[in-house]
């Protein structure tokens, strides 16, 4: 598979359509980062005490503003670090099909022990131990000008688990339900991320792997750079995938403290998109300073597409003989809070 960027960096060829379209919307913004960096810092400072001030249910459009403003000075600070600070980066090499037909898990629990959350008209179980309690809120639209071409999303239910066990930088462990038809014709991510959720879903039986997994709509330019411990995980009226992950701007290794359980799902009635992001810890002992503490050799050389087809696989490989548990959180009581999911039409 190739990782699709803009041309100063990873290569655009062989990519699909709809990436095309992806990368000349990630051009475009990539000029206007620098400019609006300063400006958003600044806002960002003034607000600052006041964000960091906020520990209860958080409503309305003024929080969400200062929100997604912080969250577009981290994601411009990372992204110029990347494709500025960072020689350019080559291809994201394929990583070879090992993978085997998907496994599916339909069965949902009927006993699951926790906390009952609810909001509008989505509900789940948080189980017992994976954290503390969620907040919740209905997102008000958000446009280009205020989150950068990724954030753009229609009015949508958000929720964010408090006391979680996993901290990623200033990343959230996050449920947020989008009405997807909405959501896909204003995000070129969410439509390219839906179209291969409903690739999936259609042909169940098909092999998961990083080429025809969903991605993160609302991390933007960042690359899915492996998919580990896939499986299609259905809830309450609808069906999904999940997997882990790690994302970045350019071809680096995998630490057992960068990645996410990811997931993606989608009503039987088409209406609502699910987008999980719950950060984990991986069964690893590579570090950014020892990456290839595991067994699994980093390539000196990020231009040796060779070494790095082999590290990823490796890695995925590693990970996918894993047990769930062996993950920080359980994978399983990650599966259990997404099988409790109810969305009412």
């Amino acid at each position: 598979m190739l990782i699709c960027n803009w041309e100063g960096g990873w290569t655009v060829d062989g990519c699909d359509e709809g990436r095309q379209k992806i990368i000349q919307a990630q051009r475009k913004e990539y000029v206007r980062k620098e400019r609006l960096l300063l400006n958003f810092q600044t806002k960002i400072n003034i607000r600052s005490d006041a964000y960091n001030n906020q520990t209860s249910i958080l409503k309305g459009k003024k929080f969400v503003k200062k929100r997604l403003l912080a969250s577009f000075s981290v994601l411009i600070v990372a992204s110029l670090a990347c494709t500025i600070g960072a020689p350019p980066a080559p291809t994201q090499p394929p990583v070879q099909d090992t993978a085997q037909p998907a496994a599916q898990d339909t069965a949902v629990p009927t006993a699951l022990s926790g906390t009952a959350v609810s909001f509008q008209n989505v509900s789940f179980i948080l189980p017992s131990g994976l954290a503390s309690g969620a907040t919740s809120a209905l997102v008000p639209a958000v446009g280009e000008e205020e989150s950068g071409p990724w954030g753009v999303a229609p009015e949508h239910v958000e929720f964010i688990l408090t006391g979680y066990p996993i901290q990623i930088g200033l990343f959230e462990p996050v449920v947020k339900v989008y009405p997807a038809q909405d959501y896909a014709a204003g995000n070129p991510w969410a439509q390219s991320s839906l179209l291969r959720l409903q690739g999936i879903l259609a042909s169940p039986n098909q092999p998961l792997t990083n080429d025809n997994l969903p991605t993160i709509p609302f991390n933007g330019a960042a690359a899915q750079q492996y998919a580990a411990q896939a499986k299609l995980i259905s809830f309450n009226g609808g069906n999904g995938v999940r997997m882990v992950s790690q994302y970045g701007q350019f071809p680096g290794p995998i630490t057992r403290d960068n990645s996410f359980y990811h997931y993606e799902g989608l009503t039987a009635d088409g209406k609502y998109m699910v987008a999980i992001l719950f950060p984990v810890t991986l069964p690893l002992q590579s570090t950014s300073d020892n990456p290839s503490a595991d067994g699994v050799v980093y390539p000196a050389d990020i231009s040796d597409t060779a070494g790095l087809t082999a590290y990823y696989q490796g890695i995925t490989d590693k990970l996918n003989a894993a047990s769930v548990d062996a993950f920080q959180p359980s994978l399983a009581q990650l599966d259990a809070l997404i099988q409790s999911i109810t969305i009412v039409p």
